[in-house]
Order: structure tokens, then sequence, then C-alpha cells
């Protein structure tokens, strides 16, 4: 998607992305033969460069990779506007089951029926109408009906209690309208939640296609798109709520496999390594540029389940030392990250960054952010 200024947006929210901050330190960018990046992400500092030469872009996340190497192939594009089309038809369930439970719903809230009463005019509607979604061939092949069922009728009583306890709580009566926005909401979030469920699950019994789109959905319908994972390893970010039922995902979808889009991967290769294998392995020249984004020096230094411990940053350090490429790192300022870089004679440039991404509080929205190259800034 071109934005405004001209430039294509990256095509998912990645923490830590420097789209916006790209223009604090575009002039600092030398001329290359080759451009790489082994900390990809979201891409934001290629989306804004748009290297019209060789790029080579890497990332340790498998399931990132996998997304961006998708975009070349029809199956993939034919499973995602599948799933795009069943998030649009679950209109056909709500709309008339909005019809059907809002005078029942009305009835529960002012106390005239109890909850196992309106629970039985849920199940009732689920045994006679169905779903009421069409799982044909131009709808999502991951889809199990009974499973989405089971998912979508504990989203809307659950939603149903809370609106119940709220109204108690706080006295709140809700307008119609709102109750059926609400409803909505309960829908779409039980099938985000049973997409959810496919991804943390059944990564290993679907068609990699398939489990792609499934990926790339719950990226964009989570809550603020961040990623985080319990002790389990599960991901158990919730749906991002009414606000995200009129997210227009065919629009979204379509600029995945747009013409510009197209143009800037033309002549990309796709890597899914370890950073200094992806270096040794390409073998960057005097003549090249690399471009790099790292996991910040700090407690939270984890995304999408790759740990980077200081020790990885020493390991980096490192093999920038040895690389006869120009190179540039943007990162976040801490005392030991500009103690490691002195130690090699890197140069620094102090820029501030405010945060648009944060997680529990571990990003502060002001900080301190250091440009260190190998070369005359």
């Amino acid at each position: 998607m071109a934005s405004k200024n001209g430039l294509v947006r990256p095509l998912i929210k990645w923490a830590g992305g420097k789209y916006e901050e790209y223009a604090a330190f575009s002039g600092y960018i030398p001329d290359f033969e080759r451009y790489f990046e082994p900390f990809f992400g979201g891409g934001g500092v290629f989306f804004a460069l748009q290297p019209q030469k060789a790029s080579l872009i890497n990332d340790r996340s498998e399931d990132l990779i996998a997304f961006y190497s998708a975009l070349q192939r029809p199956e993939f594009k034919k499973e995602i506007f599948n799933l795009v089309s069943t998030w649009e038809g679950l209109q056909t369930f709500y709309r008339p089951f909005n019809d059907y439970i809002i005078d029942k719903f009305h009835n529960f809230l002012t106390d005239k029926d109890d909850q196992s009463t309106l629970f039985a005019y849920i199940e009732a509607y689920f045994q006679t109408k169905g779903l009421e979604i069409t799982v044909n061939a131009g709808s999502f092949s991951a889809i199990d009906e009974d499973m989405l069922r089971v998912y979508l009728d504990k989203s809307i009583k659950d939603k149903f209690k809370r609106i119940k306890n709220l109204t108690a709580k706080v006295g709140k009566l809700f307008r119609t309208h709102e109750l059926k926005n609400h409803i909505e909401t309960a829908i779409r979030s039980g099938f985000y939640y049973y997409m959810r469920h496919l991804m943390n699950e059944e990564k290993g019994n679907l068609p990699t296609d398939a489990y792609t789109a499934v990926w790339y959905f719950v990226r964009e319908f989570c809550y603020a798109s961040m990623f985080r994972f319990n002790a389990q390893g599960k991901f158990n970010i919730p749906y991002g709520g009414i606000a995200y039922n009129k997210k227009n995902l065919r629009a979204k979808v379509s600029t995945l496999f747009s013409d510009d889009v197209k143009g800037i991967f033309r002549n990309c290769q796709i890597f899914n390594l370890d950073f200094e294998e992806f270096l040794n392995i390409t073998m960057p020249t005097a003549r090249d540029f690399i471009f790099l984004d790292p996991p910040y020096d700090s407690q939270f230094s984890e995304y999408d389940q790759n740990a980077f411990t200081r020790e990885d940053q020493v390991r980096l350090r490192d093999a920038l030392y040895r690389q006869p490429a120009k190179w540039m790192l943007v990162i976040k300022e801490t005392s030991f990250i500009r103690n490691i870089y002195t130690e090699i004679n890197a140069n620094f440039i102090d820029f501030d960054k405010t945060y648009l991404y944060n997680v529990k509080g571990r990003n502060n929205r002001n900080t301190k952010h250091l440009i260190i190259t190998n070369y005359t800034l």
C-alpha cells in the first residue's frame, strides 16, 4: 500500500519497526551494490528505502519468513482470499442471529429471563440454523465447522455474561444497536479464537499455505498487533475488540499481492537463519550495505519466541567487526551497547525515538537511540 509520501508501507506490524523513524537516519545510508538485512521483522527500512538492486533479507522467525516467502505462491493467494471470504461471510450468521436473540438478550439483562433460559435459546439456534457460513470450494479449507461452532458458542455466552455483569455493576443500560455491536464482536472474536487455536495447536496438521494464512489473520486481528506467548509457548493475545469488527481485511490482503509489493520483492532473496549464519553464507563485500535492527539490550529481548541475549549482542558485534561491507545498526542506547561498540571504534550518532508499540510497559515511550556504523557519519 502506497502512503501519502509515495512510500510502500510494511505489510505487517512488528515490534521495534523503524519505518516511522527512517527519515532520522536515511541521510546516513551510503551507496551500495547489494542490500542486506539480517533482522528483517516488518521490514520498515526495506519498504522505506525500496532498494532497486539485489536485496538479501533474513529473520530468525520461521512463521514470519514463511509469510514473506508465500507471497509469490498462487496457492497461498487462494487460501488467504478464501479466509477473507469466510471472515466476510460471518455476517450471514450474525445478522439473523442478532434478530433472533436481541429481545431475549434484553430479557436476560432486565432479569425477565435467567441465564439458563438465554443459553437454551442460543443452543436451539445453533441446532436449527447451524452456522449459516458457506463452506464450499470458495471457503477456507482449514475450518472444521463443529469446532468453530464450539468457539462461537463459548464466545457468545461469555460476552453475554460479561455484559450482564457490567450492567449490574455500573447500572448501564445498553441501547439495542450497542448490544448488536457486542453480539457481532462476540461472533467475530469467537472466530478469531478458533484461528488462534489453529495457530497454536494445528500447525503440523494444516497445509503450509493454510497455516500461513491463519498466522497472518491472527497477526492482523490480535489486540494492538502484539505478539506474546505464555509459559507453554502458546500465543495468548486476545481479539482486538469492537473496533476491529470493521477492519477491511480484503483491502489489506489485496495489498499483499499488489504490483508495488511485487516490485519491491522482485530482486529479493529471503532467508530463515541465525544472523551469523546468514552473513557467513551470503558473504557481503565492500560494495554492499548491511542494515541492522536487532532485538534491544533489555530484559524483554524476545520477539516471536526467539531469545536474544547479551552473548548474542557480543556475537553480533564480533560478526560486524569482521565485515568488509559498510553497516549501520540502529538500537536503543544502553551502557552495555555503547561499550561493546566503542571497543571496535564504531561511529555513533544519538537520536530520540518515541515508541508506537508497548507491551506491558516494557518500552519507555521516549528513549534515546543510537545510530552505529563502521563508516564515518
